[in-house]
Formats: structure tokens, sequence, C-alpha cells
């Protein structure tokens, strides 16, 4: 699987650690490095939060806030996160409010805090339309705090075979390698991983699509009464259901059609009637709305 990410981000080997999926590696992390205090940003996927506590590490939480469309905090609200911790762990793009932080701040912020780790997890980066311009992966030269958690699962849609890996300083990496539990990474997922190193049409047209898909659904959501869809970068998109003060209807609703969608309230944050929708193909990202709007006029 290291050959993967030496041939299509053109890294050097030693910087690569190849895991059970990215999961494997958030986990592994906060205990190798032996974290007492780590600043999450949330909402965020929950693991972040659990492999710190897992680790011994207490938490300090940075909020994305709803009423600035969870835009990603400045540089002074990170700072005094950081100040307190060993480590800041966000995702970028964030899951599952879309949050893309720019990679200058990322940048800035290991800089000026050269002690101090940023977890960054970018299982969703190459769903974005630009990811060069947002990815720490090719970083050059490498920042020996900084780590990025990286999975082809999601973008190859391959979630059964875990197969991520996470990218740093050879220094950094050579630290985090004694600690990992041996033989995590099976032969089918290498061999997979091998024949991915050769799909650069399937990347550009899955690209290209997400772009085209994101736009439009997003639209279509702003134009439909009862949702506030926040603006997508990925393959998701975050919505608020506000037709009635209850989302179990919207979801019950749907899932008479055969349509799920993932409620969130079990995000810190969002208990308030958020669920998060795929972004799918064009077909099937027609039928959803078309059942969302059905449930939207069947409530007055």
């Amino acid at each position: 699987m290291v050959r993967y990410y030496q041939e299509r981000f053109h890294l050097d080997p030693e910087r690569v650690l190849a895991g059970n999926g990215s999961t494997e590696l958030i986990y592994l992390t906060p205990r190798a490095l032996a974290l007492q205090k780590v600043a999450v940003v949330n909402p965020s996927f929950h693991d972040y939060t659990r492999a710190s506590l897992a680790a011994g590490a207490g938490l300090i939480s940075v909020e994305l806030k709803v009423e600035q469309d969870f835009a990603p905090p400045d540089f002074t609200a990170l700072e005094e996160a950081l100040s307190g911790a060993d480590a800041v762990f966000l995702g970028n793009p964030n899951n599952p409010t879309g949050t893309v932080f720019p990679r200058k701040l990322l940048l800035d912020l290991a800089t000026a805090f050269p002690s101090k780790w940023l977890l960054v997890d970018e299982a969703f980066v190459q769903f974005l339309g630009q990811p060069e311009e947002v990815s720490l992966i090719g970083q050059e030269p490498p920042l020996s705090n900084i780590l990025v958690f990286h999975s082809l699962t999601k973008f190859y849609a391959l979630p059964g075979l875990r197969l991520g890996a996470v990218i740093g300083h050879p220094d950094t990496i050579s630290r985090i390698r004694p600690l990992k539990e041996p033989w995590s990474v099976n032969r089918v997922a290498e061999k997979v991983a091998l024949r991915l190193i050769s799909c650069a049409e399937y990347d550009k047209r899955l690209s290209q699509l997400m772009g085209r898909e994101r736009i439009k659904v997003f639209r279509r959501l702003q134009d439909m009464a009862g949702f506030h869809a926040f603006e997508p970068s990925a393959n998701f998109i975050l919505v608020r259901w506000t037709k009635t003060d209850q989302l179990d209807d919207l979801l019950r609703f749907l899932l008479s059609s055969g349509i799920y969608l993932r409620d969130c309230r079990n995000f810190p944050g969002l208990q308030d009637s958020f669920f998060r929708m795929a972004i799918r193909q064009p077909e099937e990202n027609d039928r959803v709305l078309s059942v969302m709007q059905r449930c939207a006029e069947h409530y007055p």
C-alpha cells in the first residue's frame, strides 16, 4: 500500500505508515505520542474524541458555530486552544459539516507551535475540486509536527477492504511505527491498492461528477421549503430540517420510500434536526430530492 502513496503522491516511503484503514492509525497516534490533552474541532467524526480518551488524554473542544455556517475558526481561536493542549485534531474537509480549513492556516499554526501536534484527517480530501490546494500530504519540506490521516476507502468506495495511511515526517513516522500492531494490512487490500495507482481516469471522472452534483443538490435544497442546507465540499451535504420540530417526521417519510439519511443528532451541536445526505449519481440524487420535496409538501 505504501507504493500507492509513493507513486500517486510522490512521497518518500519513510513518510508513510499504512494501516487497516485510517481509523486504526487515528487510534494509534494519540497513544504513540503520549498526548495528555487534545483540542478537538466539533462537531466532527467522533473517533477523534474517542481515540484521545482511549489514550488517556483530556479534551478541549473547539466549536464550529451554526450561526457562522460552520466556518473554520480563525488563527486566534486555534492558537488559544493549542496553548492549553498538546495537539489539535480535525477533519479537512470536516465530517459532517463540510468545513474546509485553509492550508495556509494550518501551516501557520504548525509553524507557530513547533512543539504541538496537528493531527489532520483528510479522509475526504480527494473529493474536493482542487485537493492539492488544501491537502498537507505533499508539504515540502515536511514539518515534523504534522500528521495526516488518509483513506482510500472513501474515494474508491471500498470500505470493506480497510485501506489507509498516516503521512508525516520520517522521524515522526519512525516514532509511531514500533507501536503499531503487526500484519494489520491484508494481502487483498495490498493488491487492490496497487491497482488504484492506475485509476487516474476514474479519479478525474469522479471529481467532475461530484463537482457538478454538489452544486445541483445544494441549489435544489436552497429552493426547497423545510430545509436549510450548508454549502458542501466533499461527497456529502449537511442539512437542517425546519418544516417541523421533529427530524423523525422526515426520516420516517423517507424510510417509507427506501431512503436513509444519516441522523446527525448524536454529534455535539447538531441535536436540533440536522442530517447528512450523500452526493451520489445524478439519478439517485434526483430521486432523493423528489421524495424530500414531497415530504416538505406533506407537512403544512
